[in-house]
């Protein structure tokens, strides 16, 4: 147990400020300093402050002397006393250690950084120690910090969102006696702070960062000064590849980069796919390694680590992605989980010799990959979970199935988007949802919504007829419904679903909706669904799903041996329901309780 836990007992956002404080003065002062009175300890916070170079301190000075005010004295020299027996380095480890940002609310959009990332990060962009190092979005600890207690004479670029996020950034800087780290405060999507006496854009050797996650801006808050947006415009959904371009744009021309993102940022339309493609397109990725969820304790969701790399050589017109997600190479806990040293050691080893290992990863040009990033849609494995069971893959039977891009033998119609102010209960036009087909898979008209019906061609696009497949691409995944017969109302599909239908007779509507529901399907939707806390598949994914070839004779032999199977099995599930209710009403008799509650006729 670390000494200073005892100041936990008083509440870590009541401790914490005063920590930092007595870190601050400990560093700026260089002396020892004794105090009798809370008054004093805020005079000589003061003075500190006014002395100092970095003219971000005020913001610290007020978050101190704001808690000061708030505390009953014995608690502030509780809280005191602990502190000052300890070093700035003892303080700010402890610091680092158990801060959350929701101990300051909304005013730090930082995450809490992963020891083990941040190593495998450094392992990877290689810095050597006369190298300049630069993390535009920069949090008060991370692999910065790492990189500054291997060697404080590191040349250390940050530039930090918040004021109060670079003075814990100061004090860390300090504590570990960092001799070259400047510290710079601002959005980087408003502009860079990095710039020589001749106004110009300084460039870096490396750069690791981790861009908030889901943080929206307004679009005016853009500043293209410095080209550091080339690759696109920047909007409300391409914020963290507005954060990428910035970093890409301050590299020098042999510059390397690690950045971490969500899933959801590797794939997607608008103007996210436009930047992406095009930072693609220049050859400026060099690898792509996921992980899975819990490696940062305030995310829990999966995440990437993306290499980035101005002069490419041996990787030219290539990427490596890594399944990072392997026996052995991951150590998991309740909290959060970490990457064993055996998996830092062999994801290093195969960015520095990039290959094929099955299950783990793959060399993919770049002309492949336009439409998604997600390393699961490239490394294929020999092993699969499906509806609960575990599968071992034959990859060359697999490889060896004849199949075409189901594009090639059906229309898809996508779903109508239903919005609140469209609804109409009195109207004979409905709208089916996902969670409106019942477990055999029939239509509840009785739950139905209606929605105002206004005749027009863009309507009657989305209505469903006899024959039809029904095909969810959102959420429930993969779903397949068949409409034997003719809706009783007008109805039209949700935006969750698509309609699926044969574009000649050389394909049998059935056959396809038993074929949608085939472990091929769901193994080609397990590779390639996107999205973060909502699966997704998107429409070119759709429109590749892979469909055996199969002459109608197979087709109608395949529906024909399903319909009597399936009529038996039926049956039979009747059957055991009715001896199911037998036996419910026999204990009954047996229990006294027919003579209690009498059945309605």
């Amino acid at each position: 147990m670390n000494s200073l836990d005892i100041v936990g007992q008083y509440g870590l956002s009541n401790a914490l400020p005063i920590l930092c404080g007595v870190a601050l003065i400990k560093i700026e002062k260089k002396e020892k300093n004794d105090i009798n009175r809370k008054q004093d300890f805020i005079t000589l916070l003061d003075e500190v402050v006014e002395r100092s170079k970095f003219k971000l301190l005020p913001e610290l000075k007020n978050w101190v002397t704001l808690t000061c005010a708030s505390l009953d004295d014995n608690i502030f020299f509780s809280i005191y006393n602990v502190a000052n027996r300890h070093s700035a380095l003892d303080i700010m480890d402890y610091f680092n250690k158990v801060i959350n940002w929701r101990i300051f609310g909304t005013r730090l959009h930082s995450i809490k950084s992963n020891e083990s990332l941040s190593k495998l990060a450094i392992s990877i962009i290689n810095l050597n120690k006369d190298e300049t190092f630069l993390d535009p979005v920069a949090t008060k600890e991370g692999a910065w910090l790492q990189i500054l207690k291997k060697n404080p004479n590191q040349r250390i670029t940050l530039q930090t969102f918040q004021p109060l996020e670079a003075c814990l950034a100061y004090l860390n800087a300090k504590a570990n006696h960092g001799k070259n780290v400047k510290i710079y405060n601002q959005n980087i999507l408003i502009g860079p702070k990095y710039i020589n006496e001749n106004k110009e854009l300084i460039h870096f050797d490396s750069s690791i960062a981790a861009p908030p996650l889901n943080l929206r801006i307004p679009s005016n808050l853009i500043n293209n000064s410095y080209n550091l947006f080339k690759y696109g415009e920047i909007g409300s959904t391409s914020t963290v590849w507005g954060f990428v371009s910035s970093i890409l744009g301050s590299l020098n021309k042999n510059g390397r980069a690690t950045v971490f993102l969500a899933n959801g940022s590797l794939f997607g339309a608008g103007n996210r796919k436009i930047v992406r493609n095009n930072v693609l397109r220049d050859d400026k990725i060099e690898a792509i390694i996921s992980f899975p969820e819990r490696f940062f304790a305030d995310a829990l969701i999966p995440i990437n680590l993306i290499v980035f790399n101005n002069h490419k050589t041996d990787m030219k017109n290539k990427i490596l992605f890594i399944d990072a997600n392997q026996p052995g190479w991951i150590q998991k806990s309740k909290v959060n989980n970490s990457l064993t040293s055996k998996g830092i050691e062999k994801i290093v080893d195969l960015t520095k010799s990039p290959r094929d290992i099955p299950n783990i990863s793959k060399v993919k040009s770049i002309d492949e990959c336009q439409d998604t990033l997600m390393v699961n849609k490239y490394v294929i494995k020999n092993h699969v979970s499906l509806n609960g069971e575990e599968y071992d893959l034959n990859l060359t039977a697999l490889a060896q199935r004849k199949t075409i891009p189901i594009k090639e033998i059906v229309n898809i119609q996508r779903g109508f988007n239903m919005m609140r102010n469209k609804e109409d209960k009195d109207s004979q036009l409905k709208v089916v949802k996902i969670s409106d087909f019942t477990e055999d898979g029939k239509i509840n008209y009785a739950a139905l919504t209606g929605v105002k019906d206004s005749r027009t061609k863009d309507l009657n696009e989305y209505q469903i007829h006899e024959n039809d497949i029904i095909f969810s691409v959102r959420g429930s995944l993969g779903k397949a419904f068949f409409i034997e017969t003719e809706p009783e109302n007008p109805t039209i599909i949700s935006s969750n679903m698509v309609i699926i239908r044969p574009k000649n007779r050389d394909i049998e509507p059935k056959w396809l909706y038993l074929y949608l529901n085939s472990l091929f399907t769901k193994y080609f939707l397990k590779k390639t669904e996107s999205g973060t806390t909502v699966s997704i598949l998107t429409f070119r994914d759709l429109e590749n799903l892979p469909i055996a070839v199969c002459s109608r004779e197979k087709q109608e032999e395949m529906i024909d041996f399903y319909d009597k199977k399936n009529e038996q099995v039926v049956a039979l599930q009747s059957k055991l329901q009715e001896e199911k209710d037998e036996l419910e009403s026999q204990l009954g008799e047996m229990l006294g309780s027919d003579k209690v509650f009498l059945r309605k006729k």
